[in-house]
């Protein structure tokens, strides 16, 4: 298989927002067309999401990039020390697993690519891309436990599982995965 010449430009706070309805917003509609009318995963309810990570401390977003036009998108931010992202476990963890420095954990919240470039790389590459430049200990996702596709890419990049968590009162139940940083490849 041959992976396409894909661009990538890795991007902070301040210049998301910019791009926020002109790439990001579309490209989420885009790849979840047939869920946008559940509140959960709404345009909305994304856009509010984002808004909130741009806040969080070390918040980075890489898009990739064909031919000049967006194809997908991952992003993410480092926990905080008062972190509430392993409030939602629903499974016992080891003790001090959900301790957060503000620089140990990195959260992957959302790894994206167009359908008809699903399945040509593009994917692996936005993740490598993304957190080969983290410095942080580790990195977690949520990724749907009926995902198998998600599930098996994840764990061939070696992320594992460490239990189930979830992050709002109306979102799903999620596998929590984790990956070991910095990532070699």
């Amino acid at each position: 298989m041959t992976t396409p010449d894909i661009t990538f430009r890795r991007l902070g706070p301040a210049e998301t927002e910019q791009l926020l309805d002109s790439v990001i917003v579309p490209l989420y509609e885009a790849i979840y067309a047939d869920e946008l009318s559940n509140p959960f995963y709404s345009t909305e309810r994304f856009t509010e999401r984002v808004r909130g990570y741009l806040r969080a401390p070390g918040f980075e977003i890489v898009i990739a990039y064909a031919d000049g036009k967006p194809v997908g998108q991952a992003f993410g931010y480092a926990l905080p020390q008062t972190s509430r992202w392993w409030d939602g476990l629903t499974t016992p963890v080891p003790d001090g697993f959900t301790t957060e420095t503000g620089t140990r954990t990195f959260a992957l919240n959302e790894l994206m690519v167009l359908p008809e470039w699903q399945g040509k790389g593009v994917g692996q590459r936005l993740h490598d891309e993304l957190l080969s430049g983290r410095q942080e200990e580790r990195a977690t996702l949520l990724v749907d436990e009926d995902n198998e596709r998600a599930q098996q890419a994840y764990a061939w990049w070696g992320w594992r599982k460490v239990g189930k968590l979830r992050p709002f009162p109306d979102a799903p139940h999620y596998d929590s995965l984790i990956l070991d940083l910095p990532l070699k490849r």
